[in-house]
């Protein structure tokens, strides 16, 4: 089962991670990532710092629907996880049958952005992104970890109009 689709730049972290991992029941991560899925080097690194009991398996977008369905139907927790929402719009198209639920955590500052909270900034054309996810029905919100403030992407769409 997917217990949690989350955008997070980062991909895999550290306490954070340890954090959504417990909080969400996570045995499996699917990372979705061109470079790292495509690097030898860096898809070996993510797939064995995988910690004790879980396992992390790196895709290329064009990769992912195949084992994301799987995971859909396993009793397994699964986290999804990708950089930027372009991916997330990419995900929602190849496999409707995902959870309607977005958790969008830390995305860099890039030129042209908008803030939406300190770490996670995104382009006009991500949040069109976001606005063609949530026309669809999907619920979308910003939140880092789960014990954090959690805005509702809804209420910062209204903020910036």
């Amino acid at each position: 089962m997917i217990n949690l689709i989350r955008c997070d730049d980062r991909l895999i972290h550290g306490q954070c991670m340890t954090r959504l991992v417990q909080h969400y029941f996570i045995k499996n991560i699917i990372v979705i990532d061109e470079f790292t899925a495509t690097n030898p080097a860096m898809k070996y690194v993510v797939e064995k710092i995988a910690m004790p009991g879980m396992k992390n398996e790196v895709y290329t977008i064009d990769q992912a629907a195949a084992p994301i369905r799987e995971a859909v139907n396993s009793k397994t927790g699964t986290m999804i996880v990708f950089r930027f929402p372009t991916i997330a719009r990419a995900l929602f198209d190849q496999v409707p049958e995902l959870p309607k639920s977005l958790m969008i955590g830390p995305v860099q500052k890039r030129d042209d952005t908008i803030t939406v909270q300190d770490g996670t900034y995104l382009t006009r054309s991500e949040i069109d992104d976001l606005d063609y996810l949530d026309a669809k029905g999907i619920e979308i919100f910003f939140q880092v970890v789960p014990d954090m403030k959690r805005i509702e992407f809804k209420e910062f769409k209204n903020k910036i109009k």
